[in-house]
């Protein structure tokens, strides 16, 4: 890409890059919360239990180094957050979004109270801060604001920890797991907290540890630094109000969009956050966050002023391959007029698709991925009736399609005499490439049967080879949005395929079987998630594939009949039912 920016700066950008340091002082201040919660819920458990993890935390939380980073990443964290006040000026945010900020405003109210009540008072007055005085001093007046500043924290940090994995393939295949583990955690500790609670209540026996005029002196200090904390919100409102009345009465630009409007707006605003604001439909799957490429537009003027990629923005046009006209639109924050071009449809009721088909602007997924072609059908099909060469096609590819459907495959697409099939879609990885197996051997089966019934028609026996991968591809929609019924896609809906490396690869697995003289290739990657070992009837050797640098590793096998499945791999998803979009055999 022949813009402005070198490998040489990345750090430095990274480094300036505050969605970076938010994300990275987030995930240190998750794992202390995470910690501190199921600590209380071993209150569910004993006392006991509870002080022995305490002890743990604390011997790493309060040490020089661990308090230095969990005190910096708070202090991070908490400015980054009142920064984001003026961004929440610049686009609209969804429900989710401004929940979590307003959640994360509140917490430092109760978050002082709490911190001053224990490691505070350890501090200033030498009290040890351990469960017997915390359950002392906050059983049962405290209970509600634990409740209460529990949720706050939980939400904020759950919803960041959502935001962060959303478009990871795992994430949203165990997305229910997750659901009920973010639901469980803080029920848990709370429910932990009430237990050891009452039983302190009824034990009694634990002597108020304050002398004469304590209370008055940590009363106070709660008072001063929640006061501070009020003051300095109020002073980022103040300013991002200041910065948003100046903002429209400065210096404004024009934004002109293809087949749409031409809209004036201030300095200073993203070009997602201008699209926003005029209510210009605009996509953005991750919410402005360049973690997807969605938002993309093309520039056809004004790109001169535009200023270079920051290193997120880089990363993701670089492994889209964009042009060097093309930008992220959330990250874009133009200084001059501008004339551009979307490139993502923002309606979903225009092209048909319901708004939550995870595979319209495409999910990243390890899959299996097959590659099945019939060898010599070219030379066989010579001096036939085209009737004859149609059916011999459609029995082959017919049968190779139902057999591919019964293991749980989906059908991705035919091609002339082959067939490409992807498994895993709708299950682990492993489990899919398992599958891949079942129905590679039973495909052998499946042409050992054909051959001997059509043995008195065809001067010679059909051949295969079948190739597998398995990796990480790209899963989505691909065709026109409206769908094209001319290639029996009834449904009018784009074809649901797989793209990338692992595709590639498994294709030309599939071209190796001539050279090699077998009916099977697997990839060493398909192999493993299968757990899948080499036998008597396999042979592991490493094949030159065209347009990789290094050798593959792949297990090979004379005839695929003769694959010995796994032990562990049984006959889970037989039967399932194909994915969304799939042909049909009769599509051949």
């Amino acid at each position: 890409m022949a813009q402005t920016v070198t490998r040489g700066v990345g750090l430095r950008r990274a480094l300036r890059d505050p969605a970076r340091w938010r994300l990275a002082s987030g995930l240190v201040l998750f794992a202390f919360v995470l910690t501190h919660l199921v600590n209380h819920a071993l209150g569910l458990v004993s006392q006991d239990a509870m002080q022995a993890m305490q002890d743990a935390r604390l011997a790493v939380t309060r040490s020089a180094v661990g308090m230095s980073v969990l005190i910096a990443a708070a202090l991070v964290h908490l400015v980054l957050g009142l920064l984001r006040i003026v961004q929440a000026g610049q686009r609209r945010m969804d429900l989710r979004q401004a929940v979590q900020l307003m959640f994360g405003l509140m917490i430092p109210v109760l978050l002082i109270r709490h911190v001053l009540g224990t490691h505070g008072v350890a501090i200033l007055f030498g009290i040890t801060d351990d469960y017997a005085y915390a359950l002392w001093a906050m059983w049962p007046g405290e209970a509600v604001s634990q409740a209460l500043l529990m949720t706050l924290v939980w939400v904020h940090g759950g919803l960041g920890m959502h935001y962060w994995l959303a478009h990871r393939g795992w994430y949203q295949r165990t997305f229910a797991l997750w659901q009920g583990v973010a639901v469980l955690i803080p029920a848990l500790a709370y429910a932990g907290f009430v237990s050891a609670g009452r039983l302190a209540a009824v034990q009694g026996g634990y002597a108020a540890p304050f002398q004469p005029g304590q209370y008055a002196q940590i009363a106070n200090v709660m008072q001063v630094s929640k006061r501070t904390y009020l003051a300095i919100l109020a002073l980022a409102l103040l300013g991002w109000a200041l910065l948003w009345l100046t903002s429209r009465m400065g210096q404004r630009i024009a934004v002109t969009y293809v087949n749409g409007p031409t809209v004036s707006a201030p300095r200073g605003l993203s070009l997602l956050a201008i699209s926003q604001m005029h209510r210009i439909p605009h996509a953005a799957v991750c919410g402005g966050r360049a973690r997807c490429s969605t938002c993309r537009v093309r520039v056809l003027a004004g790109q001169d002023h535009l200023p270079p990629p920051s290193d997120q923005e880089y990363q993701v046009l670089r492994r889209v391959r964009a042009p060097d006209n093309v930008r992220l639109a959330c990250q874009v924050h133009p200084t001059a007029a501008l004339k551009i071009s979307t490139l993502f449809p923002a309606d979903f009721a225009a092209t048909g698709d319901a708004p939550d088909d995870k595979y319209l602007w495409g999910v990243e997924q390890e899959v299996t991925v097959m590659f099945c072609d019939l060898r010599g059908f070219t030379k066989m099909s010579e001096g036939r009736l085209p009737y004859d060469v149609v059916f011999l096609l459609n029995q082959f590819l017919g049968r190779m399609a139902e057999t591919i459907e019964d293991a749980g495959g989906h059908v991705d697409k035919f091609m002339g005499d082959g067939i490409m099939a992807i498994f895993g879609m709708d299950r682990p990885a492993d489990l899919g490439a398992q599958a891949a197996l079942r129905a590679a051997a039973a495909m052998g089966g499946v042409l050992d049967a054909l051959n001997q019934s059509l043995r008195e028609t065809l001067p010679a026996p059909l051949s295969m080879g079948i190739g597998l991968h398995t990796g990480m591809a790209i899963l989505g929609r691909i065709g026109a949005a409206q769908g094209t019924r001319s290639q029996g896609n009834r449904s009018g809906a784009a074809q649901l395929t797989a793209l990338g490396e692992t595709v590639n690869l498994a294709s030309r697995l599939e071209r190796t079987c001539k050279e090699l003289g077998v009916q099977l290739v697997i990839s060493a990657a398909c192999a493993a998630r299968a757990g899948l070992s080499a036998c008597d009837k396999t042979t592991v050797q490493s094949v030159n594939v065209r347009g990789l640098s290094v050798p593959v590793e792949v297990l090979t096998l004379r005839r695929a009949a003769e694959l010995t499945l796994p032990d562990n791999a049984g006959d889970q998803g037989i039967g399932a039912a194909p994915a969304s979009g799939s042909n049909s055999a009769s599509n051949a």
